[in-house]
């Protein structure tokens, strides 16, 4: 199991630690608090399941979307 750092992720996917941290605090993207400090981890599996949910469809909609309207 590989632990990215915030930072890590926000440099791999061109966006800001800051947005990262949001989706972190909203549930969208699963996160562990490690050490005295409460610094922020994610697992490389979470990241990549984040991924795939926010894959963008020929129509337009990301896969959660797509769950939803079939439901």
């Amino acid at each position: 199991m590989k632990l990215l750092t915030l930072r890590e992720i926000a440099e791999s996917l061109q966006v800001s630690e800051r947005t990262i941290r949001r989706l972190v605090n909203r549930g969208d993207l699963a996160g562990f608090k490690v050490g005295d400090r409460g610094q922020v981890r994610v697992k490389s599996e979470d990241l990549e399941a984040y991924l795939e949910r926010q894959r963008v469809h020929a129509d337009g909609q990301t896969a959660t979307h797509h769950h939803e309207v079939d439901e």
